[in-house]
């Protein structure tokens, strides 16, 4: 067994894991039950390789994680062909890959080692067109027209390996429906980063440093992220869609452009505040 160490290997905590070794999640899938039909109720579960998702995220964002968190419930979104709610444990296999009791004694020399030493690789996005037959039986009185303008499709994959994560219907045909199944690259982006960011800004106002957030359940109106704040003189809110995150785009100064639940365009930064204190000044010659 080959087991690569960093320059401290005196240090348990600085010691990489053997290339042989896996991350894996325990993914609990869960459907939306109970009498308000608003309680997540155990479905199956699931182990799933999440290896190179986690090497591909910030050190201090992974030793931060916790199990069953808006963190790693997004990680197991992000690998399992589910729609509804979910929860992941993962910090327990984490610790055993790298050989330690606790996430926050994985230092950063054993995590880069690990980086260098797996060569994680990020997914491929692939978006296509997908044309449908769909055969309808009309009823006497039925509008045939009227449903296939409304048709409401779901996809999935029959693949592990291969998660759908955004399904648009294009316009109707004659008897046929286009599919679009795509996965857009900002989507995963812009999550980490929501999961990594201490604060945001609003088309460059105020910062934010608190903020709501939904589960994620594929409904294009489902109100994900809602944020709130105020001059004060003025009270402000924004509302983000699922809709609206997954037709969002990065310019190069790293703005997300997207629109609100009411169809107005803004754009969102990402800024991680530390604290800081006298050992951070320099010296005054």
């Amino acid at each position: 067994m080959q087991t690569i160490t960093t320059s401290q290997q005196a240090v348990s905590s600085n010691v990489a894991p053997a290339t042989e070794k896996r991350i894996m999640a325990r993914v609990v899938l869960q459907v939306w039950g109970g009498k308000k039909g608003n309680d997540a109720v155990y479905d199956s579960e699931k182990q799933v390789d999440v290896t190179d998702a986690i090497l591909l995220l910030n050190h201090d964002f992974v030793i931060g994680l916790q199990d069953s968190s808006d963190q790693t419930d997004e990680i197991g979104h992000q690998h399992v062909n589910h729609s509804g709610p979910l929860e992941v444990e993962v910090t327990t296999s984490i610790c055993h890959f790298f050989g330690v009791e606790n996430m926050e004694d994985i230092t950063l020399a054993a995590f880069e080692e690990a980086r260098r030493a797996m060569n994680p690789k990020p997914p491929e996005y692939v978006r296509t067109i997908v044309e449908m037959e769909v055969t309808a039986k009309v009823l006497p009185g039925g509008d045939r027209a009227t449903a296939l303008e409304n048709l409401s499709i779901e996809v999935s994959s029959p693949s592990e390996n291969v998660i759908i994560t955004r399904a648009a219907r294009m316009k109707p045909s004659g008897d046929r429906a286009l599919v679009l199944a795509a996965a857009d690259p900002s989507l995963p982006r812009f999550m980490q980063l929501m999961a990594l960011s201490s604060a945001i800004s609003i088309d460059d106002g105020a910062l934010l440093t608190d903020w709501t957030r939904s589960a994620w359940i594929g409904e294009p109106t489902n109100e994900v992220l809602r944020f709130a704040w105020t001059d004060g003189e003025l009270d402000y809110s924004a509302v983000l869609t699922e809709e609206g995150i997954e037709t969002g785009s990065f310019d190069d100064n790293g703005r997300f452009f997207t629109t609100d639940n009411e169809g107005t365009l803004l754009f969102v930064r990402f800024f991680k505040i530390e604290s800081i204190g006298p050992s951070n000044l320099r010296s005054l010659h």
